[in-house]
């Protein structure tokens, strides 16, 4: 055959999305889509954008559904993108709707898109559009890193070091040997017979679907308390975002039993390490939880963990292929909402590597949700919840009240992890008409709809709303605010001066002065082996010092390198800390970065991050008056506690 390389069967996944059991419209288009803060070489950019398509199977593949005894993926051997270019003159969202509803033949590779668009007010985006049937986000992502790093080599003439992909026939080759056998076993044991879990509905019934969408940002300080819990106790935001979830239905439906869908990596991790390798791998399956009625979120979190790793040795099977083993109909629906999760790699190279080429952060455009609700967790600075919805089927006013109580109950699972279960329902319950942060609305909304809206803004003491021929004119009275006094501390961070005698001179006459003047803190850092700061290697040394000397500002670390020390030795000095200032003490914590401070710990190196996490938990509870289990010089297990205890709880 001409111009083509290799043909083979879909993946169950993709038979379900593009042989749907009924008939619906073609499968969605996606975007990662970033600002272009300055000019871009096109020639390069679309001469970049023709070698990702050469390195990867999944890039040059057309799928043919029809005049073949089965649906077939053809890879073709060739294929030419160009870079396209376009105007948006009523701004970049109207213009991705547009350009969604222009669709892609699914019989001509590259089942892609790069595009330059230009938006008032004079601002350049580049968006790359792809295929849902072909890659997925994850894989979506990777691509774009490359195509930077394409970029950036031919810009710069050099080569891009990319290690060579493997073809998307090797994952069909690891699905192969997986067989069917043990999945099947395995998911008919877990979901026995799955009954979604259905919220109330409007009655509109067969009418075609209105896309709708509520979003709400976290403030920063609750998006970094979730990423904290999350890296202190090692879980995935997939498990948090899916057992809220689970909590959200049981205090709805009043059963224990949820059944709702969860996005699942369609691989293993071990098949995710090595050479790239790119394609439609991610999914939707149905999750079947029993919410215990006893108990702490954080030990039903880890059990959830646990349980969601070793599903992931099965969840190469489709929905269909489920309902087949189920004996369900080929129409019958598993899951009413479902759970989606955007996260970045914890080492995320794409957005320097964007920001190093006059690009803004990637955003993802998620494609329409194939089920009527939702729910998606998009990590950031600071945590994105959206709520897709099909608005004739849920009123907008109780997708907010949603939207509220998911934040609302988030925000308890992490700062409050210990709690009884049984208690969340008056989370929930308090949270049921307020959300703690702006909500938007992504579709046209009535009176009441937009007073709710109006009325949940932290902001907005009373709002009234009125109809006025086909507008809606709305009148808000602010909250009065409160002056707020603004705090000044005083930061240290000096260089070695060999011609100065009395180095610390500077530093306890400020503390002096600050605390005579009502300053709020003195911090000082942690230093090592350098000329640059390397007077503060040790802050709680200088923290008691200044102890002696002062009565009120407060004596911090900014910060204690946690990998670089003791969890006993750093409970003990800052405590003596607090003592000797009558409670003034605080500290914050880093996992460090320069290699040559770790000749005090060298074996934390590659662990810093993690190490970090483990000894603050360790820092907490000494802290705290519990004890820690150690080993003694004789290689002994044995619980210690740290004295004095601090004046702080």
């Amino acid at each position: 055959m001409k111009n083509v390389e290799d043909v083979y069967r879909l993946t169950p996944a993709q038979r379900e999305l593009l042989t749907p059991p009924s008939p619906g419209p073609e499968a969605p288009i996606e975007y990662l889509v970033a600002e272009a803060r300055g000019p871009l070489d096109e020639a390069l950019l679309e001469e970049a954008l023709r070698e990702l398509v050469r390195r990867h199977t999944a890039l040059r593949t057309a799928f043919f559904l029809q005049g073949m005894p089965e649906p077939m993926q053809v890879v073709r051997e060739k294929v030419s993108p160009s870079l396209e270019k376009a105007d948006a003159p009523q701004g970049l969202e109207a213009w991705l709707e547009a350009d969604r509803r222009r669709a892609m033949g699914l019989t001509a590779a590259p089942l892609l898109r790069l595009s330059l668009v230009r938006a008032p007010p004079a601002v350049t985006y580049l968006v790359f559009a792809w295929h849902s049937a072909a890659l997925d986000a994850g894989a979506a992502r990777l691509c774009v890193e490359e195509l930077l790093r394409l970029y950036q080599a031919a810009r710069g003439k050099t080569d891009a070091g990319l290690e060579k992909a493997r073809p998307f026939r090797e994952y069909l080759a690891w699905m192969e040997a997986q067989g069917s056998g043990d999945a099947e076993a395995w998911l008919r044991d877990v979901l026995k017979d799955p009954r979604p879990t259905l919220l109330p509905e409007r009655s509109a019934q067969g009418a075609s679907p209105v896309p709708g969408l509520q979003q709400l940002l976290l403030p920063s300080v609750e998006s970094g308390n979730v990423l904290a819990f999350l890296r202190k106790h090692k879980l995935g935001l997939g498990t948090l975002l899916q057992g809220a979830w689970a909590l959200v239905l049981r205090h709805h439906t009043g059963s224990a039993e949820v059944v709702f869908g969860a996005q699942v990596p369609g691989r293993t991790a071990a098949l995710a390490q090595g050479r790239p390798l790119v394609g439609r791998f991610a999914h939707l399956l149905p999750r079947r939880f029993v919410v215990p009625s006893q108990g702490t979120p954080l030990r039903w979190l880890r059990a959830l963990q646990a349980e969601l790793s070793e599903a992931q040795r099965h969840e190469h099977a489709s929905a269909g292929q489920v309902r087949q083993w189920l004996k369900l109909p080929e129409d019958a629906p598993l899951f009413q909402s479902a759970v989606t999760v955007w996260e970045p790699p914890e080492e995320d190279s794409l957005k320097p590597l964007a920001r190093g080429l006059g690009l803004g952060a990637f955003r993802h455009v998620a494609a329409p949700p194939p089920c009527p609700l939702s729910v998606e967790a998009v990590a950031g600075e600071r945590l994105a919840l959206r709520l897709h919805h099909d608005a004739n089927r849920f009123a907008p006013l109780d997708v907010i009240r949603l939207t509220g109580q998911l934040s609302a109950l988030l925000d308890v699972l992490v700062t409050q992890p210990d709690r009884e279960l049984s208690t969340l329902g008056e989370v929930l319950d308090s949270a049921g008409g307020t959300t703690r942060s702006p909500a938007t609305a992504g579709t046209s909304v009535g009176p009441e709809e937009l007073r709710a809206l109006l009325a949940y803004h932290p902001e907005v003491r009373a709002v009234d709303v009125r109809v006025e021929g086909s507008q809606l004119v709305a009148h808000v009275v602010p909250t009065r605010r409160r002056a707020r006094k603004l705090d000044f501390g005083l930061f240290f961070f000096a260089d070695e001066d060999a011609g100065t005698t009395d180095k610390y001179r500077l530093l306890l006459e400020a503390a002096k002065f600050g605390d005579a003047h009502g300053f709020s803190s003195v911090s000082t850092p942690e230093r090592h082996f350098h000329e640059h700061g390397g007077i503060y290697p040790n802050p709680s040394l200088l923290a008691a010092g200044i102890a002696t000397m002062t009565k009120h500002i407060s004596l911090r670390a900014g910060s204690v390198v946690l990998p670089l020390q003791s969890p006993f030795r750093v409970a003990e000095e800052w405590s003596i800390v607090d003592n000797l200032s009558g409670g003034r003490a605080g500290i914050s914590i880093a996992s460090g970065w320069v290699p040559n401070d770790f000749a005090l710990y060298p074996e934390h190196f590659a662990r810093k991050r993690d190490v970090m996490w483990e000894n603050l938990e360790k820092v907490e509870r000494l802290w705290r008056g519990e004890s820690v289990t150690a080993r003694d010089g004789a290689g002994k297990e044995v619980e210690l506690k740290v004295f004095p205890r601090p004046i702080q709880p």
